[in-house]
């Protein structure tokens, strides 16, 4: 019990420091639970060959999966290997770019979507 406690623990942990959200992230995590639970049975019923093996398969084909997509977006949509925040701050400079000779935009905007982690305070108010 300890153990699955350890594991829970390491998850948790995992999952709140998982920042980068992309088209990838699916996969990784199917890959992620998928693999050690196959291959842990696996081990657990190791002298059961047809079994051991269906699990050994069963684990690797998600990491398979895993490497044939990475290597699709890699090649024809390399921008959904980027974390959303970083999708849509590109898409919103693009989108400023086109305006800038139609519009007049302010300084603070751009900075805002530059740098989106620091906390903008609305205009007129102090802390």
């Amino acid at each position: 019990m300890e153990f699955l406690e350890r594991i829970n623990g390491l998850t948790h942990s995992a999952v709140k420091r998982l920042h980068v959200r992309s088209a990838l992230n699916p996969m990784l995590w199917l890959s992620g639970i998928t693999l050690p639970l196959c291959f842990t049975f696996a081990y657990v019923f190791r002298d059961i060959e047809s079994l051991r093996n269906n699990l050994v398969v069963a684990g690797l084909i998600p990491m398979g999966v895993t490497c044939i997509g990475f290597m699709g977006f890699a090649i024809f949509k390399p921008d959904k290997l980027q974390s959303e925040d970083y999708q849509i701050r590109h898409e919103s400079l693009q989108i400023i770019q086109q305006k800038s000779g139609q519009m007049e935009i302010s300084t603070t905007s751009l900075e805002a979507i530059a740098n989106p982690a620091v906390p903008q305070l609305p205009s007129g108010r102090s802390k």
